[in-house]
């Protein structure tokens, strides 16, 4: 190990944002446990969106939700079946007028799993190639800024709230005029983290030096799993925009709780809903995503946890008093094994 690793190994250690999920949530799965014992189920969670498939949950379709989403608010999407030839790939993107970069992800995933940015023919293919599952083709949308806004509405009262919202920085660098971009990647501990997939992309400009003042996106794939820096936003939130998602929750055939992960061009032109896409909305398996702003401690992180943990159990369960289901054991591990299986499909993509 060299002293770089060895320094970062160490980054790691004291920065819980790089810990494995089972160890960030070790110390509140007490309460998941309190809540699945008086649900009867650990799987209670499903109802709190009872029209979505799985509460969102798991095995949801990300292409079944954004069609229940108003039509004007998503990018034009279309769901490719595994197997489909690629030149029916190719004209079923030349029926609904797509152009290159678009992007590629599996219908059935999480955590940017699968995501990539496709730039040309060559690149699409190989991605179909290595599909096993079926997956969706987006146009790329053409605002500059990201964020995921977090939203729950207990179902008795009469509007939601908007308990987080999460800035999505995406890894870029700027050129000193003296650096290779190697060099630059490799003194940075986030994008250190994430040498080997940019090197996959990158590795033939691995030795180029960047001029000065040059920025370089290396990926704008808004995920913290895929190196993107979360930052905390929750002090912008204001009555607009809160009124604007949650007009848009219920035109969504009613969601209770979930996160939408949100491109835009103005922060103001946002808040009057004007020039803002949703990418995806993610039901009740969504973290509040902005817990891990470097600036928030992990005691400060579990009590955000423990605070939707809470609202989510209470949405459930008046739900489950007015006929949502809950999922057994049994059928929730089925999924759950199901799921398995497609995400482990596309871990040649990381």
């Amino acid at each position: 190990m060299n002293v770089r690793s060895f320094r970062y190994f160490f980054h790691k250690l004291a920065n819980w944002e790089y810990w494995p999920q089972q160890l960030v949530y070790a110390p509140v799965i007490p309460l998941y446990l309190y809540y699945t014992a008086k649900a009867g189920t650990p799987f209670f969670n499903v109802a709190a969106n009872p029209t979505m498939e799985n509460g969102g949950y798991m095995m949801e379709s990300k292409f079944t939700i954004l069609q229940q989403l108003p039509r004007r608010l998503v990018p034009d999407t279309i769901k490719i079946t595994a197997g489909t030839p690629i030149e029916e790939v190719k004209n079923q993107m030349q029926e609904h007028r797509f152009s290159f970069p678009c992007f590629c992800k599996p219908d059935i995933g999480g955590k940017g799993l699968g995501v990539a940015k496709i730039d040309n023919e060559d690149q699409l293919l190989n991605y179909q190639q290595g599909c096993r599952t079926d997956y969706l083709v987006q146009a790329e949308i053409p605002f500059k800024n990201e964020i995921g806004v977090f939203y729950c509405r207990l179902p008795y009262q009469p509007s939601g709230k908007i308990t987080g919202i999460v800035g999505k920085k995406y890894l870029e660098v700027t050129g000193d005029g003296k650096s290779t971009l190697k060099e630059l990647i490799e003194c940075n501990p986030r994008y250190y983290f994430q040498r080997k997939q940019l090197f996959s992309k990158y590795g033939s400009q691995f030795d180029e030096i960047i001029p000065e003042g040059q920025k370089l996106v290396l990926s704008d794939i808004g995920n913290h799993a895929r190196g993107s820096e979360f930052v905390d936003l929750t002090h912008l939130n204001n009555p607009r925009l809160e009124t604007l998602i949650d007009g848009i929750s219920r035109e969504y055939n009613t969601l209770y709780y979930g996160r939408y992960d949100i491109k835009f061009n103005d922060w103001e032109e946002l808040c009057e809903g004007k020039n803002f896409m949703i990418i995806e909305l993610n039901g009740c398996g969504s973290e509040p995503t902005h817990i891990y702003d470097t600036r928030i401690k992990l005691r400060g992180a579990l009590k955000i946890i423990v605070r939707h943990w809470k609202l989510m159990y209470s949405i459930a369960a008046y739900n489950h008093k007015m006929g949502a289901p809950y999922l057994s054991l049994r059928e929730g591990r089925r999924l759950q094994k199901e799921e398995k299986k497609i995400k482990d499909s596309f871990h040649w993509l990381t």
